[in-house]
């Protein structure tokens, strides 16, 4: 009896009462949720071989996205330049043998025809050197080749980390 005449005294409208509470208590933790670096709470993963080149963990946070992506893009231009200096290196020696070896036939040429049999194996020679000089347009095949496959991993790249972010 005396609940119902509290409540008579008091003439709340308790469905009133509980909607705004509901109110209060959604507008408190939207606060909350927005006061929080949802950036440091949601994490990516970083595959395997990208966490073994730049050293970083399994799973990091979004936060760090464009730091991972700078350390990676990093990585893989400065080796992309080591593997170019390389392979230029590489083609350096590769014209200085082919240079030497043009010298040596042409001064060959030259008594070849002295001796007996000189001719034919100067042919002979001739032959097989011109198995190993390149070809017109060669350099510039392998260059677009060294371009293409670096512009291959720069995408693999993106791939990887675009699918692990949304992943």
């Amino acid at each position: 009896m005396k609940n119902l005449e509290i409540k008579k005294k008091l003439d709340i409208d308790w469905r009133f009462l509980s909607a705004g509470a509901a109110a209060a208590g959604v507008l408190g933790i939207c606060l909350t949720v927005q006061g929080c670096d949802i950036q440091k709470a949601i994490k990516f993963d970083i595959p395997s071989d990208v966490q073994g080149v730049i050293g970083s963990k399994e799973r990091e946070p979004l936060a760090n996205s464009e730091y991972v992506w700078k350390q990676w893009t990093s990585y893989v231009e400065t080796n992309s330049a080591k593997l170019s200096q390389n392979i230029e290196g590489a083609q350096g020696q590769v014209a200085m043998i082919e240079n030497l070896t043009s010298m040596g036939l042409s001064t060959l040429e030259g008594v070849s025809g002295q001796f007996p049999g000189g001719a034919l194996a100067f042919s002979g020679l001739s032959l097989m050197a011109g198995w190993f000089l390149k070809r017109p347009g060669e350099n510039k095949a392998v260059e677009k080749e060294k371009e293409k496959s670096y512009n291959a991993g720069l995408e693999k790249a993106k791939d990887l980390l675009i699918k692990n972010i949304k992943g």
